[in-house]
């Protein structure tokens, strides 16, 4: 029997400790910064630019680009006893050459990452599409299609890099029995991609499924064992319009809110039902607000980030502000609040003339 590799206990942009107490988030321009989980207090903050990844005792591994390699990304190794002090920096994980490795997950590079023994496991998967003008051939599309995935075994003792073939995973095709279903989109984790792919949880997969009727929808949450074909009876979960879900990184939760803006909700924010996954059960209602992202459960708590302004309002080369939040649960009283470093979105390519 194989040992299980340890996952990261998940936060907005960064992780926590294994105790729960400390958080490292990625401040985008602004380095790695440690918080206090219940004050929201800073402890320290890295000069480094990266992603933390996971906690290994006091030791926390995060991931940072290379200058002008845009297919190898680097493994870091910082102290969290120690202020962030810089333990190890890894060899390169390189990948293929048309390869856009990025630290943050999206559509063209994906990955997660675990812990065995003193090595750091780091699951990847690439795609590449034909992206341009008017749609070229079919052959030149085929030709640009491209995918590939495998696993990088981190020695975090010594920084060596072993690039290794992809390792199985669970089958996560829809059964034939559930292929009736409308499948509604949803963000996963940290990712920006919206994705109708079933996600792993508790030796499951899940799904969200629905129905529309008289221009409303009605969303469940569907499971089954991969291994047994069993399926579970579907879990109602919200009726309404506009409805979009959101699946936390550990695939855990599952949060809902409804694009659809009314008069009262500008300025008491949309509801924003949090479900479990593994029980099905409603954990608690809170208020959406636009521009939210990287939700993460925690014991009692929601943290997230909320950017201003949010996607849908802003505009390229804009200012944007990024605040990283703290929410009870139970009452939905905002415990606290911290800004992160304002960064300032690409600009839009001129049009052809």
């Amino acid at each position: 029997m194989r040992d299980k590799a340890q996952k990261p206990i998940f936060l907005p942009a960064g992780v926590a400790g294994w105790d729960k107490r400390a958080g490292y988030i990625a401040d985008a321009a602004g380095g790695i910064e440690a918080l206090d989980l219940l004050s929201g207090e800073p402890l320290w903050r890295s000069e480094i630019i990266g992603r933390p990844l996971i906690v290994t005792e006091n030791r926390l591994a995060a991931l940072r680009a290379l200058p002008e390699t845009a297919n190898a990304l680097q493994v870091v190794v910082l102290d969290t006893h120690a202020h962030g002090k810089l333990l190890l920096e890894s060899d390169p994980l390189r990948f293929p050459d048309w390869v856009a490795a990025g630290i943050v997950t999206g559509e063209s590079f994906r990955y997660e990452v675990g812990t065995k023994r003193n090595d750091l496991l780091f699951e990847w998967e690439a795609h590449a599409r034909y992206r341009g003008g008017a749609p070229p051939p079919a052959h030149i599309q085929a030709q640009a299609a491209k995918k590939a995935a495998g696993t990088a075994s981190v020695d975090l003792k010594t920084g060596r890099v072993k690039m290794l073939p992809a390792e199985s995973r669970h089958q996560t095709e829809i059964p034939s029995a559930l292929q009736q279903a409308i499948i509604f989109s949803y963000q996963m984790g940290s990712s920006d991609v919206w994705q109708t792919e079933p996600w792993v949880v508790d030796d499951q997969l899940a799904v969200v499924t629905g129905e529309i009727a008289e221009e409303q929808q009605a969303l469940q949450l569907q499971r089954w064992n991969p291994t047994s074909g069993t399926i579970d009876t579907p879990v109602p979960l919200v009726k309404g319009r506009a409805l979009v879900s959101y699946v936390t990184p550990d695939g855990c939760y599952l949060l809902i809110h409804s694009e659809m803006q009314t008069e009262s909700s500008h300025d008491t924010g949309a509801p924003w039902w949090l479900f479990s996954v593994v029980t099905g059960k409603q954990v608690a209602v809170l208020s959406y607000g636009p521009g939210t992202r990287e939700a993460c459960v925690l014991n009692s708590h929601i943290y997230y980030i909320v950017d201003n302004p949010s996607p849908a309002l802003r505009s390229g080369g804009e200012l944007v502000q990024s605040t990283i939040k703290a929410l009870d649960m139970g009452s939905g009283k905002l415990l606290w609040q911290r800004s992160l470093t304002p960064q300032r979105t690409a600009m839009r390519p001129a049009l052809r003339q």
